[in-house]
């Protein structure tokens, strides 16, 4: 409603709000996560505008990189993970709550925004001693040039930097990348992020 009434400030008033009194890991995954969904379908049904839907993310941006702000820096023991997408892949919400949910699992995170040339990526990976690269897919690629680009990827990082890929893009799960660790949901963060500090120790 506040979304359709284009009440902005109202609007990051109450992400804000929710944001305080949740937490921010149940405020990515119980508020961010299903209004997404809701915000997706009310615009593919023609009762969004385009304008509304990015007064929304903008909204919702703001609101977590305040959070993101307020966090202390990961320990040095935390796994470096360097955060991206692809180029071709504009859509950067699903990075900024990836983030969220890997600060606030103890990870030192680096962020480079959206669409970065693969050989970039590559470079920054060096330049942070990353032991992670995660990466945000949407639908909006095409599921070869996704495939593709974490194969080729895959093949120019060290094999001791893991590449963790999350999304909604289905190519994800229907063709595996050797090397790849596809994540299905933003609760997967925290198993992964554990099982990296146990290898890591031992």
């Amino acid at each position: 409603d506040l979304v359709r009434r284009h009440d902005a400030r109202a609007l990051r008033a109450e992400l804000t709000r929710l944001m305080l009194g949740l937490g921010l890991g149940r405020f990515v995954t119980e508020v961010v996560a299903p209004l997404n969904t809701a915000i997706g379908d009310a615009w593919i049904r023609g009762q969004l505008e385009i304008f509304e839907e990015h007064l929304y993310t903008e909204s919702v941006q703001v609101v977590l990189r305040q959070a993101l702000a307020t966090l202390p820096p990961g320990p040095e023991d935390g796994p470096a993970v360097l955060l991206t997408t692809f180029p071709g892949e504009p859509h950067g919400l699903g990075l900024l709550m990836a983030e969220a949910m890997l600060a606030i699992e103890g990870c030192r995170c680096t962020s480079l925004g959206v669409q970065t040339p693969l050989w970039d990526i590559v470079l920054a990976a060096r330049a942070h001693r990353t032991n992670v690269v995660a990466l945000s897919f949407t639908g909006c690629m095409n599921p070869n040039q996704v495939f593709d680009g974490l194969t080729e990827l895959r093949a120019k990082l060290p094999p001791q930097v893991e590449i963790w890929a999350g999304g909604s893009a289905p190519v994800l799960h229907r063709r595996r990348v050797g090397g790849v660790l596809p994540l299905a949901t933003l609760d997967d963060v925290l198993p992964e992020v554990e099982r990296w500090r146990a290898a890591a120790l031992a």
